[in-house]
């Protein structure tokens, strides 16, 4: 099993970044005390769960809404790809899915705070969904 980098989606299946959820306290990094870390975290945080929420209720439609609301308004941060991929993967949209993962990993290939254990990590869900289809 590929360990999930720090921004993958915790395997616990919370739907909060790995580095929010599961990892090790001992790994975690300060973060930078001029930048207002905590404000951004909040506001992208909830929306970006309040997905998870709207999909286990059902309310894909909503879902859909709040992870494209998180691509518009967030267009720096990786939360809509992922989102709007499980979205499409509830709704038994598996092609849809894996375009949208697969613009996660291309996301994080190409972005500074991922590492390659979080490329394949979206990488895997891809091959995973595949076999699916």
């Amino acid at each position: 099993m590929v360990t999930p980098g720090r921004n993958a989606p915790c395997p616990c299946g919370s739907g909060k970044k790995h580095k929010r959820c599961c990892l090790a306290p001992k790994k975690r990094k300060a973060p930078a005390p001029s930048f207002n870390y905590t404000a951004v975290y909040t506001e992208l945080d909830q929306l970006s769960n309040s997905v998870n929420g709207l999909i286990k209720e059902g309310k894909l439609d909503e879902a859909e809404a709040v992870a494209n609301r998180l691509l518009k308004e967030y267009p720096d941060q990786i939360d809509g790809f992922d989102r709007l991929s499980q979205v499409y993967e509830a709704r038994g949209e598996k092609e849809k899915a894996v375009e949208y993962l697969q613009k996660a990993a291309d996301f994080a290939a190409s972005s500074e705070g991922f590492d390659q254990q979080s490329v394949d990590w979206f990488l895997s869900e891809i091959n995973r969904l595949k076999k699916e289809v």
